[in-house]
């Protein structure tokens, strides 16, 4: 098998092809943002903590569960009260934030969260203390400063002395704890910390210095040893943190837990001058992009700006190392998130990074053959171009370039430059004649969504470099597309959640396949490479027939696909009363259009539209077409400006019924969107005012991006920015919605909540209004959405009446006696049970004959005609046997769910000659109401 074309853009001749070992499709559903991300691991989860407060996890390092944004923001937030609880930092700095906090377990198994924050730049004010709890997600209580420098501290020189920021713990190889901390100012500095406190041990003021700052832009610094090279790691970043700043990684190594740390040139970094600091340190990595060739599936690939602030872990449980970063990206703005590389250690003890997100990898044994092939380079530069010095300077990431390693061992890249496989892993580059140690490893190219070779190396002067595969998939081979075993139509019980894989039993691996919805339900989660499906009907759900129909399909020629379709029967439900607009006629009363037509909608969000006593000129009823156009205008519910003037339109609960204990659904449908521009938003609101409300949809960043919000006396707090890019071209759904007290939003399917889900401050209002709306706080450009529906609905607490409840009411009574209306009861003592006869139309309590039923002998087959109900709780099959009663008997025939209908139904059966002529069959029937 073979998964790409190994193509070479040089004169050299390549031999063999490699095989990649990993065939599934990794999927990156869910980014976070954390800045200064610092990594712990807590049973299978790794959490990072960073600046602002902010917190996320993942437990397959690759999607992420936002915890916390910020000090005030959270699920939970880690200070219970920011400004009472850390008020002695609050006074000192005279700050309103933290920033790269370090939380770290100590023996007593308590976790310890080292905050810190330097805010005051004219007095260079900074500060640092811990807090502890009991568990990692908090709530934390503060113990005590550990360190404050600035202005106020006696004899304090920038020059010299310590910005105490950036705290980061780690234990030498006798289980001793030390603290690593310091940001520009006067550089990087190493405390000997005691476990039993988590302070530092006294008497050692600043510490013990092992980079030598003098203002030189350096900072986060990160330590960890490892046992088989024997060395301690100093990870640190160098250049400012904006995206156009050139913020990149270095590294340095020691053999002692307070240095000396040196680069692999030699240089000692607490000796560097103050001007050859930029020359100091391996290059880890800095800003990149690897650039597009013909034939590669995306000509559009992200570039990296400014990754920095790392952490490093070994995972216990894969031996694996991992280095977490932030990153912000070409073309939006300061936009950042967490990104997770592996790295490895080369044949002198250095480490070097992955090219490539992590995405499961495990690195192989490789042959020359195998890593033979075209590669985009990287070479990581010593030069930072940070915009204080390149005013106006547009972001400038390395690009990438391409070389052949041939299988000759030669390099395209000059004459006499060569490549060899030191074993099975290592490799040794020589490029422009320069030598460079590093290691090689399967990747995944999730631009191209291919595996391609990858590798990663170090050279004399500390610089890396990296190496992608050009990933042009091979299409020369066996393209026969995949086949999806079939789904039979599922009724689900009440409380019960869909729980199923979709199989492809035409796996191909030259095909390079990912699943995608095309219909279901809200909610109805997918995952994209596996195909495993699952989801939790809301109580709206309840009671109703669902369509699902998934494609599996090839990304390189999404005509090779085949698709699977089914539906699903949400069995119970509650009674509820609902307000439903298709917007396919005009109303009557209510808010009138731009022209005066009926909308059919009947509410406005109390302080939106209120000089609209008339026409709307923001709404326009298109009945042809079944929407109602909504127009944008400039406001912002965080702040309430221009609020007024915006339309917020729907429907008030309490014309429903509500009285503000009831659960609720509220559903709206959006036609394709186009045009948005920064921080444009649609969506759904449940509210009693503009100043007061919870809302969801899509937040338009550098790509359109999940909301969850809630905005209490007109600002916005808890907000959710899911980062996984949502496709508006194909319409947009969104869901709120409250059941037994709990809050949820579903943004296209994907939970997109607040970061306190609960809006509480809404539970106790009666006067709630429900609906649509569309703002652009940042641009004055209308944009019009289309509506396609709108439903609301007001549950109760009453179960709704089943069509099998119905019929035993109308045949028992309201109160019938024990023994008489069960479903497996036979009152009339026919052998046929209360389901069977309701399944057959017959009645229960007369002993007759099946009078709807008909047996007959149709061209040598055996046909049973029945009548069969067009309930969907109901699920019918017929076994066919030799035998009555056979236990082993055959399933010949099934229906359940939509292929359910009112009238009568053919069996067929064939009557096999070995039985003399005879066959049994039986009919089955079950139900899940």
């Amino acid at each position: 098998m073979r998964f790409l074309v190994r193509t070479i853009i040089s004169s050299c001749c390549l031999c063999g092809l490699g095989v990649l070992a990993s065939a599934q499709t990794p999927t990156f559903t869910r980014n976070a943002s954390v800045h200064d991300p610092s990594v712990i691991k807590v049973g299978d989860r790794f959490y990072v903590y960073g600046s602002h407060g902010a917190s996320a996890w993942t437990d397959d390092l690759m999607n992420w569960t936002q915890v916390a944004t910020s000090v005030f923001s959270g699920n939970p937030r880690h200070f219970a009260n920011f400004n009472s609880d850390l008020s002695e930092l609050v006074a000192w700095a005279d700050a309103n934030t933290l920033w790269a906090a370090d939380v770290y377990q100590l023996d007593d198994g308590k976790y310890y969260y080292y905050y810190n924050v330097w805010t005051n730049y004219l007095n260079y004010r900074s500060y640092m203390g811990v807090a502890v709890s009991d568990t990692i997600e908090g709530p934390y209580s503060n113990v005590g400063e550990i360190l404050r420098g600035g202005t106020g501290v006696t004899g304090f020189n920038p020059a010299v002395d310590p910005n105490t920021i950036d705290p980061t713990l780690y234990r030498d190889t006798e289980d001793n704890l030390w603290m690593t901390y310091g940001s520009y100012s006067g550089g990087i500095f190493v405390l000997e910390m005691d476990d039993t406190t988590g302070f530092q041990k006294p008497g050692q003021e600043w510490g013990t210095k092992i980079l030598n700052g003098r203002g030189a832009l350096i900072e986060g610094p990160f330590i960890d040893y490892n046992p088989e090279t024997e060395y301690y790691y100093l990870f640190l970043s160098y250049g400012g943190l904006n995206s156009n700043d050139d913020y990149n990684m270095r590294v340095f190594r020691s053999r002692n837990p307070d240095g000396p740390f040196l680069d692999p040139a030699g240089n000692d970094p607490a000796t560097a001058p103050v001007s050859g600091w930029r020359d100091y340190g391996q290059t880890f990595a800095g800003g990149w992009q690897f650039l597009p060739v013909p034939g590669e599936l995306s000509q559009n690939p992200t570039g990296y700006l400014s990754p920095g602030h790392n952490s490093v872990i070994k995972d216990p449980a894969t031996g694996k190392w991992f280095n977490f970063f932030h990153t912000r990206f070409l073309g939006r703005g300061e936009a950042h998130e967490i990104r997770i590389h592996q790295f490895f250690f080369n044949e002198d003890g250095w480490p070097v990074m992955a090219p490539h997100r992590y995405a499961g990898e495990t690195q192989g044994s490789y042959t020359a053959q195998d890593v033979a092939g075209s590669y985009k380079a990287i070479l990581h530069p010593k030069e930072i171009n940070h915009s204080d010095w390149v005013p106006g300077g547009d972001p400038n990431p390395t690009f990438s370039t391409v070389v052949a390693l041939s299988g000759d061992g030669s390099v395209s890249s000059a004459d006499g430059d060569t490549w060899t496989m030191v074993d099975g892993q290592n490799i040794r580059i020589t490029m422009d004649g320069v030598l460079y140690k590093g290691v090689v490893c399967e990747q995944w190219d999730n631009e191209n969504k291919l595996w391609v070779m990858g590798f990663t190396a170090v050279g004399p002067d500390g610089r890396s470099l990296w190496g992608s595969e050009l990933a042009i998939a091979d299409r020369s081979g066996d393209l026969d597309p995949p086949e999806l075993e079939p789904i039979a139509d599922i009724a689900l019980p009440m409380g019960e959640s869909l729980d199923l894989s979709i199989v492809n039993k035409a796996p191909n691996p030259e095909l390079t396949l990912e699943y995608k919805i095309l219909k279901a339900p809200e909610g109805l989660q997918l995952n994209a490479s596996t195909g495993g499906v699952s989801w939790t009907p809301l109580a709206a759900q309840l009671g109703s027939i669902h369509e699902v129909r998934i494609r599996l399909q090839d990304l390189f020629d999404p005509s090779i696909a085949d698709d699977v379709h089914f539906y699903v029967y949400a069995a119970g439900g509650y009674e509820f009363q609902e307000a439903s607009f298709d917007f396919e006629a005009t109303g009557t009363g209510g808010i009138l259009d731009s022209v005066g037509k009926s909308t059919g909608l009947t509410a406005r969000l109390s302080g939106t539209g209120a000089s609209y006593t008339v026409n709307d000129p923001n709404l326009t009823l298109d009945e042809a077409n079944g929407q109602l156009l909504l127009k944008s205008t400039q406001a912002d519910f965080n702040g309430q400006a221009g609020v007024a003037s915006a339309s917020a339109v729907g429907v008030a609960f309490s014309e429903l019924g509500y009285t503000g204990s009831e659960d609720f659904s509220v559903t709206a449908q959006f036609a394709p969107i186009e045009g948005l521009e920064s921080i444009d938003q649609v969506g759904v609101f449940v509210g009693s005012a503009a100043n007061t409300l919870t809302r969801a949809g899509i937040f338009q960043g550098s790509s359109p991006e999940g909301l969850g919000v809630h905005t209490q006396s007109g600002t916005d707090n808890n907000a959710t920015f899911n980062q996984s890019n949502f496709d508006l071209s194909d319409g947009l759904t969104v869901v709120i919605a409250r059941e037994s007290g709990e809050w949820s939003y579903l943004v296209d399917g994907v939970s997109v909540s607040p970061q306190a889900p609960n809006a509480t401050f809404l539970d106790a209002l009666s006067d709630l209004t429900a609906g649509v709306f569309a703002i652009t706080p940042l641009n004055a450009n209308a944009k019009t959405v289309g509506v396609d529906s709108l439903q609301v609905a007001i549950l109760s607490d009453q179960l709704r009446q089943t069509r099998i409840q119905e019929w035993k009411t109308m045949h028992f009574g309201e109160n019938p006696a024990a023994g008489i209306a069960g479903n497996d009861d036979d009152p009339d003592k026919d052998g046929r049970s209360n389901l069977v006869e309701y399944a057959l139309g017959t009645d229960p309590m007369l002993a007759d004959a099946d009078v709807n039923g008909r047996i007959e002998v149709v061209n040598g087959k055996l046909v049973w005609t029945f009548t069969r109900l067009g309930d969907p709780a109901l699920s019918y099959r017929v076994k066919a046997s030799s035998l009555p009663g056979d236990a082993n008997a055959t399933a010949i025939w099934s229906s359940a769910v939509g292929d359910n209908e009112d009238g009568p139904v053919a069996v067929e059966a064939e009557v096999p000659a070995e039985t003399g002529g005879k066959v049994f069959l039986q009919l089955e029937v079950d139900t899940v109401e």
